[in-house]
């Protein structure tokens, strides 16, 4: 144990001493009230059409990145049901309920507060984490992931083994009736007036560490008329299925969860080192938890299921949060068939 808090301090005395201008001092998130995240990105895209500081980040959705006198900043939009979370990472000290972005709202006439869910806190944080690991954030210096040999190799099994497969789950798909006790993230909508099918999805945060790389969805598919409609398959270039998660979820479990950036005191640093390296809750036993969440997201999607007039039907997906997919669907209607996708 010493030895390996003694590498850890080492490590980070040398990250300090090298970046010190580059150390992460602050990460803030807001809630913008009343306003879906669609809105506030159009909204924001408009307003630094014309700044040269700040950039979208193509490759991370609602992303942006601004230098300013050498002062690094991170922002990302995030949908939070009928709000949008807005979380802000900078390697400059500023005062919460004062600054840039703060002035943004109140110039928008935007209701606002400070983010007061820990668990989308955590998932941001860790979002960032990864993306700035690609090596996208010149400025903003982050650990290295020092078990990144070992997850890609995992992760190459694991992409060997889903090779060919048509299967996107483990369980024959059922028509599941019980409500989801998750928070719900957003919700979308879709109808196909010549299907005469309406579709709404939900999508929600999990609860276990799966959330770090997927969320689930929840499809309502609603026959609008009083005839028979067949749904005859649904598929997905990708779906995440149970293996997905738990190989992924496994591998993460597996590394020290020390901390990831050098943005905090010594003694946080040290604190967080030593409580992750305390076997409180065996691996196995969190990883069961994660399978017990993910399967009932992790079903194969329906084949020939036959929808009765004014009902409905629900498919539950697990999707990669960094690249999630549309359903495709193929419906027959009275000997007319119809494809769509959402």
């Amino acid at each position: 144990m010493k030895k390996i808090l003694a590498l850890i301090i080492a490590i980070f005395m040398f990250a300090t001493n090298a970046n010190a201008a580059d150390m992460i001092k602050n990460y803030k998130a807001y809630t913008i009230i009343g306003h879906k995240v669609q809105e506030i990105a159009d909204i924001f895209n408009q307003a630094i059409i014309d700044e040269k500081e700040i950039k979208r980040l193509k490759d991370n959705p609602n992303a942006y990145y601004g230098v300013y006198n050498d002062e690094h900043y991170y922002v990302k939009l995030y949908p939070a049901n009928n709000n949008t979370n807005m979380y802000i990472v900078a390697d400059v000290e500023y005062e919460q309920a004062n600054n840039d972005m703060t002035k943004f709202f109140k110039a928008h006439n935007f209701k606002w507060r400070v983010l007061q869910d820990k668990e989308a806190e955590d998932e941001y944080y860790f979002d960032f984490i990864a993306y700035a690991r690609t090596g996208n954030l010149d400025g903003l210096f982050i650990m290295p992931d020092f078990v990144k040999p070992l997850k890609i190799g995992m992760q190459k099994i694991n992409d060997k083994i889903s090779k060919n497969s048509k299967k996107t789950g483990v369980l024959e798909f059922e028509n599941d009736t019980k409500p989801i006790d998750l928070t719900r993230l957003n919700t979308e909508y879709y109808n196909n007036q010549e299907a005469q099918i309406d579709i709404t999805v939900n999508e929600y945060r999990l609860k276990n560490k799966e959330n770090r790389y997927v969320h689930a969805f929840e499809y309502i598919i609603k026959n609008t008329a009083s005839s028979k409609v067949l749904i005859d398959k649904v598929t997905s270039e990708r779906v995440a299925s149970l293996k997905d998660v738990t190989t992924q979820t496994f591998v993460d479990m597996d590394r020290l969860d020390i901390a990831d950036t050098v943005g905090s005191l010594p003694p946080v640093f040290i604190a967080t080192c030593g409580l992750s390296l305390i076997p409180t809750v065996a691996n196995n036993i969190r990883l069961a938890k994660v399978a017990k969440e993910s399967a009932r997201f992790s079903h194969t999607l329906p084949e020939h299921y036959t929808l009765n007039g004014n009902s409905k039907m629900k498919v539950l997906v697990l999707k990669f949060k960094n690249d999630p997919k549309p359903l495709n669907f193929t419906v027959t209607r009275d000997g007319q068939k119809f494809n769509f996708s959402f």
